[in-house]
């Protein structure tokens, strides 16, 4: 599955898969019941693709965390989020060593472990992106699809700024808002001709 379709809205729990996008809100279908709702521009969404987690050197990006979750797993479910704290730290610890506990929560953890088995349930692994979609099918090569598709995907998963606690795991990088943004109008004449 594409990461890049999947988000997190603030408020909202589980996951949800992109299903449209509009001017000004995108509907989703919850990973949880398969419910299809409306998200307003306004709200507060994470794209996992965004997502990175804290680690004692450089941040990982929360696609490699959760592939490697599956790969250790070999596509079966990890513990509950409602486990003892200690049982899901251990599981994580024992897969991804590296984590910063000083800046990863146990919440953190819960959220990610939940998410994990969310995916798992829908077969979701492995997580691929759009650049490795486009080098699969050579689009690449001629120069041709690759930022089309990722303009296309942007606009239909452009998350909301989070703080570092809020997104599994640790922080949310490159941020905006649901809304597609707005095209940009023209500079006017009436400035060019001040000398005039």
């Amino acid at each position: 599955m594409n990461i890049q379709e999947i988000l997190a809205i603030a408020g909202k729990p589980g996951l949800f898969k992109v299903i449209a996008s509009g001017t000004v809100s995108i509907v989703v279908e919850s990973l949880m019941d398969g419910k299809r709702t409306s998200v307003p521009g306004a709200s507060r969404v994470s794209n996992l693709a965004d997502i990175t987690m804290y680690t004692m050197t450089d941040d990982l990006p929360l696609k490699d965390v959760l592939n490697r979750l599956a790969e250790a797993q070999q596509g079966k479910e990890g513990p509950s989020h409602k486990d003892n704290p200690q049982t899901i730290r251990d599981f994580i610890d024992g897969i991804v060593p590296e984590l910063d506990h000083n800046r990863v929560y146990q919440s953190d953890l819960k959220k990610l472990v939940q998410w994990y088995n969310m995916l798992t349930q829908h077969q979701a692994f492995p997580l691929t992106s759009p650049e490795a979609s486009d080098e699969g099918s050579g689009k690449e090569a001629s120069g041709e699809g690759s930022s089309d598709t990722k303009t296309k995907t942007a606009k239909a998963t452009k998350s909301a700024a989070t703080k570092p606690k809020a997104s599994a795991g640790a922080k949310s990088v490159k941020s905006g808002s649901a809304k597609p943004a707005a095209a940009k109008k023209p500079a006017t004449k009436a400035n060019s001709k001040k000398g005039s």
